[in-house]
């Protein structure tokens, strides 16, 4: 589905409602003059006057020896998206809730790069050259010389020695290794050992084959951030390295006790760096926070980005993001409708307004397709650690019984075509897992099955302990529909005698994580990055990442047994799997068959639930704004993480 609109319209609606800016004359005399490097390279005319006023040094300065150069196939997706050299200037609007939006982390802070969501054709990204070993338990790194921080300073091997040791493995920092750094993502096996050789190149070294370390390494989720952070930076915070005075004006400007605490509060993971805790931290993102409020956060270029296009001009295009945040789903949608948005997709552009976006189209300036999602869509998360402590816990006598006939009975309770057509208009297709058939009577015969055939006044189950059979539902609201997702899975699990609560977070992501931790969530609605799962971009199917399925385990297991719980033996079969895999890159035939069997697993053991099939997105862009994704692309995302290579049209 596609509504395009005119030039002149786009005009017209950038004249009367604000759509964009006016970029004939910002582009239009600005790249008549721009004159190129001795090395070849143009700037954005906003980075020029910079150098002129002596605010910046030379391009050519700017650059490392080595640019990554992008074109079609090496940010995107040949099929679905079509690369053309762009234009400078402008800036392109969001109105996210949150305030860091997707668009802003861009593709370009992987340490390497696959097209679209794979990881098998990758290529050196903020490295110049990687190699590994055969067994695949050595990886060496060369990073571009020249590359460098948003603020100026040399990225070097200094970057990666500080945040192994003196984050990672001061214990006064209190910061946990993360899961990518273990041994094929295993705590028990130790983390990678760190070799520096020089100024640029350093080598991990893990105790066995860890192939799957290549998809990490691609993968926008941990982000450079994995290996490295600006050390002259983060100096600055650290007692080892920080002037005790400045250090303790610090603590005070910051109403914090230890200098650890202002390490965490100054060092916010890429999902926050919208926030004001990152004013002033330097990236390797093709556009830096300059302002942060509670109604607004803008991003502008960064100066030295090490992406051009094929005619050398320096990427972003785009001169900044500006983010007017909107206090809530409809006030992004009514902003969208506006014209007031140039890029809007899925949480920000709910299916449930897609013939309303369409109608309006030409009045707001942008053009309204449909693509698949990154996401799987939302799932029903059953916590087969909740209660573990209790003794006698009635719930833990349904999860843990070896034929899984609770798990099946939820599945079978659960009519996805039922949702597809209330929910998603019949667009997201078949199901599939564990929601395979919809057969309430076996369900209802399985419940009676397992010892819930007695019934209290009002026609509910009673659980094992001979009370009232409650399940609790709890969710965060991502998007718009998770509220009607839960009142039907609530109808539909009622009409088979089984008792729902919904418990209804908000956007509160903060609480429904705090909660999960503290194991108190019997069973939650989420949805993860499932079509992610197979290249290894993202694994968020693990028990503690998405919806909660075993945290307690996943706590284990990420402590070497020191907290947490012990896996039962059906649950440590998944860690066995997913351990496994880790010895192989996950495109390999090796990986992709570890991948069939672990879900196997899933489809086996029912502790999630994809309540419809897969998920259709509605995308709402600028009409005049390029680079973007094409009708039918299988991620909605891939125009946020190629956002460098957005441009505008005139």
């Amino acid at each position: 589905m596609t509504a395009d609109i005119s030039r002149r319209a786009l005009l017209k609606a950038a004249g009367l409602s604000g759509a964009g800016l006016a970029f004939a004359s910002i582009m239009g005399p600005s790249l008549a003059l721009a004159q190129a490097s001795a090395r070849g390279f143009t700037e954005s005319p906003m980075l020029a006057e910079k150098v002129a006023a002596g605010q910046l040094p030379p391009l050519d300065e700017r650059l490392p020896e080595e640019v990554f150069k992008v074109g079609q196939g090496v940010l995107l997706q040949d099929e679905f998206q079509t690369w053309e050299d762009g234009s400078f200037g402008g800036e392109l609007r969001v109105a996210s809730v949150f305030p860091t939006p997707f668009t802003f982390l861009g593709g370009g802070g992987t340490i390497l790069r696959s097209p679209g969501q794979t990881t098998e054709a990758s290529l050196p990204n903020v490295v110049s050259a990687f190699s590994h070993s055969d067994d695949y338990t050595v990886f060496k790194f060369t990073i571009r010389k020249g590359l460098r921080w948003s603020d100026g300073e040399p990225v070097t091997t200094e970057d990666v020695r500080f945040h192994f040791e003196d984050i990672y493995g001061d214990p006064e920092v209190g910061r946990a290794w993360p899961a990518q750094l273990f041994t094929q993502g295993n705590s028990t096996m130790g983390p990678a050992k760190l070799n520096i050789i020089d100024e640029y190149s350093f080598e991990l070294t893990f105790s066995a084959p860890y192939g799957f370390f290549i998809a990490d390494l691609n993968s926008w989720i941990p982000n450079y951030e994995l290996l490295f952070r600006p050390a002259h930076y983060f100096k600055q915070f650290h007692k080892k390295y920080a002037d005790p005075a400045k250090l303790e004006e610090q603590l005070k400007a910051n109403a914090i006790d230890s200098w650890s605490q202002l390490l965490k509060l100054k060092e916010p993971p890429h999902w926050e760096y919208g926030t004001a805790a990152a004013l002033g931290m330097p990236v390797l993102l093709p556009w830096v926070l300059t302002e942060y409020s509670e109604q607004r956060t803008v991003f502008e270029r960064n100066p030295y980005y090490w992406h051009v296009d094929g005619k050398g001009q320096q990427l972003p295009y785009i001169d900044r993001i500006v983010n007017n945040r909107a206090a809530d789903r409809d006030a992004q949608v009514n902003a969208t409708l506006a014209g007031q948005v140039d890029l809007a997709v899925e949480t920000d552009a709910p299916l449930s307004k897609m013939s309303v976006y369409v109608q309006n189209a030409e009045a707001g300036g942008y053009r309204v397709f449909t693509t698949g999602s990154f996401n799987y869509p939302i799932q029903l998360f059953l916590n087969h650690d909740y209660e573990y402590d209790k003794a006698d816990s009635a719930w833990q006598k349904l999860v843990a019984d070896p034929e899984r006939r609770f798990g099946r009975a939820i599945g079978l309770a659960i009519d996805p075509q039922d949702i597809n057509d209330s929910v998603f208009y019949g667009m997201f297709g078949e199901p599939f897992l564990t929601t395979k058939s919809f057969d309430p009577d076996e369900a209802e015969g399985l419940l009676d099955a397992i010892g819930m055939s007695e019934r209290d006044g009002e026609g509910f189950r009673l659980g094992l302990d001979g009370q009232r059979f409650v399940l609790r539902l709890s969710f965060s609201e991502a998007s718009s529909d998770f509220p009607p997702v839960a009142e039907l899975l609530k109808e539909q699990l009622e009409a088979v005698g089984i008792r729902v609560e919904i418990d209804p977070l908000g956007i509160d992501f903060g609480l429904f994580n705090q909660r999960k931790a503290a194991n108190e969530i019997q069973a939650s609605l989420f949805w993860n990055d499932g079509t992610a799962w197979e290249g290894g971009i993202s694994e968020d199917y693990l028990p503690s990442h998405k919806g909660p399925w075993s945290p307690m385990t996943w706590q284990y297991y990420i402590t070497q047994g020191k907290e947490g719980r012990e896996p039962p033996a059906y649950i440590q079969e998944f860690y066995d799997i997913h351990t496994e895999r880790k010895a192989y890159p996950p495109e390999s035939e090796q990986g992709k068959a570890l991948y069939a069997k672990m879900m196997q697993w899933f489809d086996d053991n029912y502790v999630l639930f994809p309540v419809s099939g897969l998920k259709v997105v509605p995308n709402v862009v600028h009409a005049g704004l390029r680079n973007t994704q094409n009708e039918g692309a299988p991620y909605e995302l891939d125009s946020y993480l190629s956002s460098e290579g957005l441009w505008f049209q005139t």
